[in-house]
Formats: C-alpha cells, structure tokens, sequence
C-alpha cells in the first residue's frame, strides 16, 4: 500500500489539487455561507456540497482532470500542466465572479461572443481586477517554472494507443456536452445520474449548485429553433404585407387605441382549479367567486406548458405572443437562454408609451431584470430594488407576499400614472412548497386518490386554503378596478398546477394536470364605454395579449392580426402533455380544440396549416433569424 501510494503519489497530489480547485469553484460561485436550493430549504454552502453535490464535484472533476491529462500528454511538464488548469480555473472563478456580481448570472457560452469587444470589457472589469489577475496569472507561471527546476517530475513513456485512447476519449467527452439537452442521449443520462440539476429557470443557482463548469456545458447544447421551409426575406415581406391587409380588415370595426387603455398581465402563481384534477374532491369549493367570475366574461381553460414549475414560459408566451412549443427542445427557458441574446426583443410593451413591472419576490429569478429592460419596461418592482414593495402583508408564517400585497402595489401604480400603461404583475403567494401549512387556517378537506400519501392529501388541502385567499383578493381588486374611471383590461391567468397530485399519472392525466383557470375582465368603464366580450373556452399564453386587444376593441398592427388569426383559427398551441419536463426539455407542439381534445397535425385545414407556417416563419425571424419582420412596422 505504502509503495502504491509512492509510486503514484504525483497522480494522488494532482487529483486532491484539482478536487480542490473544483470545490472552491462551487464555493465561490455563493454570495453568503448558506444556500437555498428550494425555496424554504436553507443550508450551510459546505455541508451542501459535500453531503449533496458530491457526484456533480466528480462530473466537473471529470473535465478538468481531462484537461490535466491532455496537457501532461503533450507538454510532458507535471507541474506546468497543473499549474496551466489552476490558472484556467482561476479565470473561470473570477470571470463568473464578476458576472454574478453584477447580473446575477454566471458566463454562459452566448457571453463568449462578447470576447470580440475585449477592450471594453475590460474597462468594465476595471483595472484593479485586470492587474490583480495578471498579476496572479504571472505568480503561476514563475510558480510552474520554479517547481520544474526544483521537484521535476519525469514523464513516463506513453505507448502511441495510450495517447489516441485518451484523445478519444476527450474528443466523446468534451464533444458530448453539445448534445447535453437531447433527450434519451446517453451522455445525458450519464450528467443525470452524477446529479446534475440543469437550472436553466435560474443560472446563477445552477452554477452554485453544479459549479460553474457544469452549468457553462449545461448551456452550450441550446437550438434557439428549427428554420421553417422557404424562410427568407421575401417570404418575410409577403406574410408582413398578408397581415397588414388583415389588420386593415380587422381595424375597420376597430375603434379604440390600446396605448390608451391600461392593460395587466396578471399571472397567479400555481393557481388551477383542484376539482378538475382527476380523482380528487376538495370540499368546500377553495374559489367560488373566481368561478362567478368566469361566467360573466371571458374566460376559460390555458393549456400551460409546465407542470409544478415554468411561470416564466406562461409569461414570456404571454408577453411577446410567441409559443414556446415552437422553439427547439433545448431551449426550455427563453428568459434565460434567448431574450437577451436578441438585437430586438419585441413584446406587448412596445403598445405602450409606459409600462411596469411588479413582482412581491426577488428579482433575479429567471434573469427578469435584464428581461424586463430588454423589453423596454420603464419599472420594475421587486423585494430589493429602488421601485419599493408597498403594503406588504402575509398570511400567517408563509415565507411569500400574500396577492392582497401585489394588488395593492398594482393600484398604487394604476392611480400613480396618468394614462394608458401596461402593468405586469407576477404574484407569489401559492409557490411551493405546500408541505407546511403557514396560515392560520385549515377549511379544506381533500378525498380521492390523486394523492398516492398522507403527506400529499395534506400538501393539496395547504393549497387550497392558499387557493381561497386569492379567491378573496381577486373579489376585492376587481371591485377597485370598477371604482376607477379609466378604461382597464384585466388579464388573469394560473401558471401551472402544483406539483403535488403524484397518484394521477402524468401518460393518463397529462392533459387534465396541464389545464389552469384564466379570465380577462374589463373594468366598469370599459363596459360602459362599449368594449367587448368575447368568450373562448382552450387557449395559450401565446393568445393572451391579441384577446386583450380584442377585449378593448383596440386596433391592431400586422403582428397582432397575425396572432388575432392565429388564436381565432387555430387549436390552442400546448406542449405534449404527457411530458412533466419542467425548465429541462421542450416536449412537442400538441394541438387542443375547443372541447378540449388533442387534435392531430395531420388533420389542421390547408388553411390552418398556412396560418400555422406564417406563424411560425414570423416567430422564427424574431428569434433566431434577420429580423426582417421588425424593420417594416409589423409590431406597432
């Protein structure tokens, strides 16, 4: 054992040396000593790592201790070799630090571009850092040289097969990673099993969690979106002017401006009807008045594209009118993957002269505040920022901002700004988890079998008191919007259920558990002023912001024709709902009518499959093509 250990005591000190390195990375990628991989679950950073993370250190161990061999193979200098991939992860550390720092996201492969304008970055960076880091980079390499001098360490005879094996088995490695997001890949399942949480909903958490290595790779196998047959700029030119008749058509019976009206966004978190869930009973009814509510505008059923998690894809869907079953299966979080990669990023704000954002949580979760300045929001309220939480009030010992509280800050923006504006507002209230009841009360009873335990059935009757007290905070900001005397359209949507009906399975159920409750209510002074009520029963974020404007009777550009079509003409676009990825992989366009049944393809009308193609031919120049659309005044 001893000789084992002094004949390989040069491999034994380089993989405790890299284990380190690795380790430190993960260490550093956090801003205090504890760490909340869930939200309520708070745990010292350390222990985390070692007695939960211990089979991601091995994946990112894998990688570098890779590069180590490779070197070593090439250079035959030991201490070079080590000292070359602890002056690579240093940079890796710092770069990320800095980013982190001051965007609240580590480096992502898109930030590698940016390697083009090196001189402005680094007067970004400063130039204390830039010296310190020359300066260490400097002590490494002399570090190096003197310990080859002083403690050399002869490099063995390698057979020519031990280096093509390890040149292979590089080339499979490093090479996988760019097929990292492809569903039923092995190498996939191989990062799976070594525990990697891809986090792609919230990068900054994944590079604390994975290491910063891991999460970089975790990003580099991103497909923004197939390109659709016979895309080009002419073709773009043709389906712009196509639509331009439409909105003429459309804007002839069309009477009012939509930048007049105020118009909110509002998502309610995790908010879906539990008595559609099947087999489950919950008594008494947890949201009665949203139910009345329902029946007396428009109203009806969205197909959400999560289960348990996504808020940010129901709410980029709804803001920009695009599906996310458009894009490729590996970008499953536009927010954090494509919005600010774009030259442009259009969305219903750019209707508005104003808009606002207001979210009773913290703002770095899906990297919002750099979305909402892509988007051209003028505010942005959040726990932390310079645009102040009001009224901040929860119920009983729940970690989250009760609705009351994001209705009350919604009102004081609405009377604070005069004129038409959009408002976006984001609640927290019912975010998981649900297996602690926080508030004072317990009026809810759960019986079937869409629980399969105890601990379950108490998790489902936890949420619908949850559920309750949104259904009271709804009554209560409605009847404010119908005291204020301008024109309101109120956009109301559930997410995604929760995450909590593990007796349903998802390959039977799957359509029911992606099946979430929306409303969209003009204010007294609309009615009274002639706006319209229009019913649907099925539909998408994605159609959301073409039926506000026909709620208000707004008049519309040629891109909102095209989604007022798209909505009118088209099933309702979802995801394939037997899947419960969530922020991992995007799972398929599926189509669903108006009863609420998966409608083949192959069975859309000619011109449903055109509508279809414009649709998608649109979509795709916006995100992963030239943009020509943008460029002739189709958005406004």
């Amino acid at each position: 054992m001893r000789l084992a250990i002094q004949t390989n005591r040069a491999n034994i000190f380089a993989f405790l040396w890299l284990y380190a390195l690795v380790v430190s990375s993960m260490l550093l990628m956090n801003k205090s000593w504890f760490i909340s991989p869930n939200p309520g679950v708070r745990i010292n950073i350390i222990l985390y790592i070692f007695l939960f993370r211990e089979p991601v250190i091995f994946l990112n161990l894998l990688f570098v201790g890779l590069l180590f061999l490779l070197l070593r193979r090439f250079t035959k200098h030991y201490w070079f070799s080590l000292m070359f991939v602890s002056a690579f992860m240093a940079i890796v550390i710092s770069a990320n630090l800095i980013k982190i720092t001051s965007r609240d996201e580590p480096i992502l492969p898109s930030d590698l571009s940016e390697m083009t304008a090196i001189g402005s970055l680094l007067k970004m960076v400063g130039t204390t850092t830039v010296i310190v880091v020359i300066t260490g980079l400097a002590f490494l390499i002399a570090f190096a040289i003197w310990l080859e001098k002083r403690y050399p360490i002869r490099a063995e005879p390698v057979s020519k097969n031990k280096t093509i094996t390890l040149l292979v088995i590089c080339i499979i490695s490093f090479g996988s990673t760019f097929l990292w997001n492809h569903d039923h890949f092995v190498f996939k399942g191989i990062a799976n099993l070594a525990d990697d949480s891809r986090m792609f909903y919230n990068q900054e958490l994944g590079a604390q969690t994975n290491g910063p290595i891991v999460q970089f790779l975790n990003n580099l196998d991103v497909s923004i979106m197939d390109e659709p047959s016979g895309y080009s700029k002419a073709e773009v030119q043709k389906v712009v002017e196509r639509y331009r008749v439409t909105a003429n058509k459309i804007n002839k019976t069309r009477t009012t401006s939509l930048k007049n009206q105020t118009v909110i966004m509002n998502l309610s978190e995790s908010f879906s009807n539990p008595n559609r869930v099947p087999n489950l009973r919950v008594t008494p009814n947890p949201m009665p008045y949203i139910q009345r509510l329902k029946k007396q505008t428009t109203s009806g059923i969205m197909m959400s594209s999560g289960y348990g998690g996504g808020t940010a894809n129901m709410e980029y869907q709804s803001l920009t009118g695009l599906a996310i079953s458009n894009f490729s299966p590996t970008l499953p979080t536009p927010y954090t993957q494509l919005v600010t990669n774009l030259k442009k990023a259009p969305s219903i704000t750019n209707q508005f002269d104003y808009s606002s954002a207001i979210h009773p949580y913290f703002g770095i979760y899906y990297n919002r505040i750099s979305v909402y300045k892509k988007f051209g929001f003028n505010k942005f309220s959040y726990l932390g920022s310079k645009y102040p939480i009001k009224h901040q009030h929860r119920i009983g010992s729940s970690p989250y901002l009760s609705d009351e509280t994001a209705y009350a800050n919604t009102l004081d923006q609405i009377r604070g700004h005069q004129g038409g504006q959009f408002i976006n507002v984001i609640t927290m209230q019912n975010h998981y988890p649900f297996n602690v009841n926080h508030y004072p009360n317990h009026d809810f009873s759960a019986s079937g079998s869409a629980y399969a335990s105890d601990a379950s059935k108490e998790s489902i009757e936890n949420y619908s008191q949850g559920l309750s007290y949104t259904d009271k905070a709804v009554k209560q900001f409605k009847n404010q919007l119908d005291k204020i005397k301008k024109p309101i359209i109120w956009v109301w949507y559930g997410d995604h259920l929760a995450g909590i009906y593990d007796g349903d399975p998802m390959a039977k159920y799957g359509l029911q558990l992606h099946q979430t409750d929306y409303f969209i209510y003009a204010n007294k002074y609309s009615r009274q002023h002639g706006l319209r009520q229009k019913k649907a029963k099925y539909v998408g974020p994605n159609d959301f912001s073409a039926m506000a404007m026909t709620q208000a009777n707004a008049k519309v550009s040629p891109y909102y024709a095209l989604l007022t079509k798209v909505h009118q003409n088209l099933p309702a676009l979802a995801m394939n709902t037997s899947a419960d990825n969530t922020n991992t992989l995007n799972s398929g366009t599926q189509f669903i009518n108006d009863r609420g049944h998966v409608v083949n393809s192959q069975k859309l009308s000619i011109k449903q499959r055109r509508l279809l193609h414009d649709y998608r031919i649109i979509q795709y120049d916006i995100v992963a093509g030239h943009q020509y659309s943008l460029a002739d005044r189709f958005m406004k």
